[in-house]
């Protein structure tokens, strides 16, 4: 553990079955980052890159918490925790050593705090009775030697009713295993909740008592027989098959998993939290630049300075400044860093707004719910174009706009499937309907568009600044230094690219005398150009 501190993990990760969790919790959550969003930002990879927990429940709660928005009480509180746990290294590697016995368990004991999980028949307390009878036989035939038949009757019934009844109660044994685990990690976890931190774990001393019970019926259980010595396996796999013993544990638990099972999610959610703190800690001791966020009033601007990718090793910095009701056209050529840029303002904005921590040298923003439209795919089978799949996305954004918190948009190419005066008219369209005042309310929303249309520049000078990144030409084709900088790109090198890829010298020729009559042709509208309302 010490040897790891600072450092990434690798391990395999089941992204799909670590965000059930998430998807469970995250029902009508509205502020939260959508699927689309989750997907264009790379938020699985940024996940893997942050995931330096000790256990499968860290791991769930730390997915959940980045693709949510916690409370400002919760990131003060969270941000207290990550202090404690990166500060005080005996505590942390205490906590890390009971977090570790979570390892072999799946992190999916929550699901047994769900609606009809767990659940008995009637009949299912005859088991009650079958457990008790065969040991009792037993120590009959101590006195009474016949009574021996009996028993030997009562286990061959044990092992035909657990045979038949192992399909329905399977799932709900192997997570109720892990119950015992959970809780010794959560009491461990109890010296760290001062007052500071009560907005996290102030619900857990009064938990762990009504979670006693549960507790104690857990124990047994949560030796697993496949993970124990081989004369502790054995010894209670056979208790379990002859005597229905963890069977009789679990309808005798159901009750209590019911009646207790929202301060089992909350000790579910204590116990990840911790272990995402402490992953969240090590990655800041393994990150040579970040910063804490300043979160402003919706009426302030954005301000982002050096701001990185943090999947990129070695990533230009880049700053900007992002008035509420205004946006961003960033223009350049292709690869010279727009869609990554307007990825890292996404990505900073989700981290500095779920874990405290962003990949600047200063961070002060509103709190932003965000969504983007950046990738697109083609649903052959449904058949759906990309065309479509955009529309509809971007629909759903021009009606996020109008509810009442503050949005940052982010977009890529606008109506790429379409022509090109259909385009640039609907995406001009649709970029004034984001940050347009819709009456006596001013809009609160920030939008970062990345385009290659530089029209689009010139018919909202008003409402959009424009950025671009720049490029030039040497031997090796395109260069790019990857900075952004103030204005609309002035570089006509797609041409150049073509010669230095070997194109013939006459299809050069014309493609640069067509780029002048096109541009000389569009100079004198652009220039009488103004924004219409």
């Amino acid at each position: 553990m010490h040897a790891e501190w600072g450092r990434p993990i690798e391990r395999d990760r089941d992204v799909a079955a670590i965000a059930q969790y998430h998807e469970a919790l995250a029902e009508g959550d509205q502020l939260g980052l959508d699927e689309r969003t989750a997907t264009d930002l790379d938020l699985d990879a940024v996940f893997a890159l942050l995931d330096r927990t000790q256990s499968p429940v860290g791991q769930r709660v730390l997915y959940h918490r980045l693709r949510t928005s916690p409370t400002l009480e919760d990131r003060t509180a969270f941000e207290s925790l990550l202090i404690r746990v990166g500060r005080d290294t005996s505590e942390r590697e205490q906590l890390q050593a009971s977090l570790s016995r979570l390892r072999d368990c799946d992190g999916e004991v929550w699901w047994l705090t769900q609606p009809g999980v767990v659940y008995t028949k009637p009949r299912d307390h005859a088991f009650l009775l079958l457990g008790v009878a065969a040991p009792a036989t037993l120590f009959l035939a101590v006195v009474w030697p016949p009574a021996l038949l009996a028993t030997a009757f009562l286990i061959l019934v044990n092992m035909a009713v657990r045979y038949r009844v192992a399909p329905r109660l399977r799932a709900p044994l192997h997570h109720f295993r892990q119950v015992a685990p959970l809780l010794n990690a959560a009491q461990t976890a109890r010296c760290l909740f001062t007052e500071d931190l009560h907005p996290i774990g102030e619900s857990l001393p009064e938990d762990l008592v009504r979670l006693r019970r549960l507790r104690r019926l857990a124990g047994w259980v949560s030796h697993d027989p496949m993970a124990s010595d081989d004369l502790t396996g054995l010894v209670a796999e056979t208790a379990n098959v002859l005597l229905l013993l963890d069977v009789v544990l679990l309808v005798l638990a159901s009750r209590e998993i019911q009646a207790q099972g929202a301060p089992l999610l909350r000790t579910f959610d204590l116990v990840g939290t911790v272990d995402a703190a402490i992953g969240v800690a090590s990655y800041r001791a393994g990150t040579a630049i970040w910063t804490r966020p300043v979160f402003r009033t919706e009426r302030l601007a954005a301000t982002l300075v050096d701001v990185r990718h943090p999947l990129l090793l070695g990533a230009v910095p880049n700053s900007i400044e992002l008035p509420p009701g205004r946006g961003a056209l960033v223009t350049g050529s292709n690869m010279s860093g727009k869609s990554t840029f307007v990825k890292s303002v996404g990505l900073n904005v989700v981290l500095a707004q779920t874990i405290n921590t962003c990949l600047a040298t200063r961070y002060e923003a509103p709190i932003l719910v965000v969504r983007s439209v950046i990738r697109r795919s083609d649903d052959v089978a449904g058949g759906r174009s990309y065309y479509r799949d955009e529309v509809e996305a971007v629909l759903s954004r021009v009606n996020a706009s109008r509810t009442g918190p503050a949005h940052l948009f982010l977009f890529d190419e606008l109506f790429r499937g379409t022509s090109t005066v259909e385009r640039i008219a609907a995406a001009e369209a649709t970029l004034k309907e984001l940050v347009d005042d819709n009456g006596d309310v001013p809009s609160n929303h920030i939008v970062i568009a990345a385009t290659h249309d530089r029209e689009l520049v010139e018919l909202m000078p008003q409402t959009y600044v424009p950025y671009h990144f720049g490029d030039h030409v040497d031997v090796d084709g395109l260069a790019f230094d990857y900075r952004l900088r103030r204005g609309p790109a002035r570089s006509w090198n797609a041409i150049a690219l073509l010669e230095i890829c070997g194109a013939p010298p006459r299809l050069v020729g014309r493609a640069l005398r067509r780029t002048e009559r096109i541009a000389h042709q569009q100079r004198p509208r652009g220039q009488g150009l103004r924004e219409r309302k």
